[in-house]
């Protein structure tokens, strides 16, 4: 007789992705731990590992000499990242996504009474071996109305910041039931102060998978259909080992390999007035041939052109701003 354990969500679809995680190069950290680093249930920065981190990425030249950020600063970005919700959710979610961008300036003092001001990052974009990825499973959170909490199955975290949430299922619930209670988490009531810094937002059963953002209604959630082939199928067979390989192991490493979950964020998020946008794989991809194909030159040294076809509604104005977004990023 088959053991009921062997059919429910958490054996099925979250310690499957706990290992996968594990496997592409995030450090698991046990749900106390990680209260102990919050200090309550409310807060959800890992701000041990957040202000280690920003000691560890950022320092400022003045004289020919390398300094560090005071503690005064350091602590003073750890709150300022913790934008409170008073503009609404998505709103906040874009103040956010500005500093973990491009950062902010910081005045030192320094010892010749001379006053500077330096940029202190949150994330080091060009080098993601120099940042910190963990992963924490049911990360319980304080509602708004702090007399209950909610419980997101699993949570990525990048240098402390959480940037990502995935709502595990078994395979004979439906992908609906998880995205209508990743939307419902978001809420006002619920635990919006977790959501304010995520990016990317997933529910899966080992069967299938959706993904969007911040805010994003039901209708658009989108399936990802890997097209770098040859990179997908090489990281697939280093980290998964003696077993059938589902579609939510090839989706969790699509969307959430350390390079490719930074790749996403920096590249690939854009928002359209009071709307957060995501691309779909095809915008993914498409863009990356684009900056491909602008990157090489053909015989006589020209750049080669090309065409891409878009049928109605796929989301071309979309792509052509991320397109325009990436090109921008790599001229800074």
């Amino acid at each position: 007789m088959a053991n009921p354990d062997d059919y429910n969500e958490k054996n099925i679809s979250q310690k499957p992705a706990m290992e996968m995680l594990d496997n592409l190069g995030y450090t698991i950290i046990t749900p106390k731990y990680a209260e102990e680093m919050r200090g309550n249930l409310y807060n959800v920065l890992l701000k041990p590992i957040l202000k280690k981190q920003l000691e560890k990425l950022n320092s400022f030249e003045y004289k020919g000499e390398k300094l560090k950020f005071s503690n005064k600063n350091i602590e003073q970005a750890i709150k300022d990242i913790d934008e409170g919700l008073t503009h609404g959710l998505v709103k906040t979610n874009e103040i956010i996504y500005d500093l973990l961008m491009i950062g902010r300036s910081y005045e030192e003092t320094l010892s010749d009474g001379a006053k500077r001001s330096f940029t202190i990052k949150y994330i080091d974009w060009e080098n993601p071996a120099n940042n910190d990825f963990h992963v924490v499973e049911e990360f319980s959170v304080e509602k708004e109305n702090a007399t209950d909490h909610a419980r997101p199955d699993i949570v990525l975290f990048v240098n402390g910041i959480p940037l990502a949430v995935i709502e595990c299922k078994k395979a004979s619930v439906t992908m609906d039931q998880g995205i209508s209670q990743m939307i419902r988490n978001q809420g006002r009531d619920y635990i919006p102060q977790l959501f304010k810094f995520a990016q990317i937002v997933m529910a899966t059963n080992k069967n299938e998978t959706k993904y969007a953002t911040t805010s994003t209604p039901a209708k658009f959630w989108s399936i990802w259909k890997e097209q770098d082939e040859k990179w997908h199928q090489n990281i697939l067979s280093e980290v998964v080992k003696n077993r059938k390989i589902t579609v939510q192991d090839e989706n969790i490493v699509s969307l959430f390999h350390p390079e490719r979950l930074l790749d996403i964020t920096k590249y690939f998020v854009v928002y359209d007035l009071n709307t957060k946008k995501i691309a779909r794989y095809q915008q993914f991809f498409a863009v990356r041939e684009i900056i491909k194909t602008i990157n090489t030159n053909n015989d006589e040294g020209n750049r080669q052109s090309g065409v891409i076809w878009h049928t109605q509604g796929s989301g071309k104005s979309i792509t052509m701003v991320m397109l325009a977004k990436y090109i921008l990023s790599e001229l800074d």
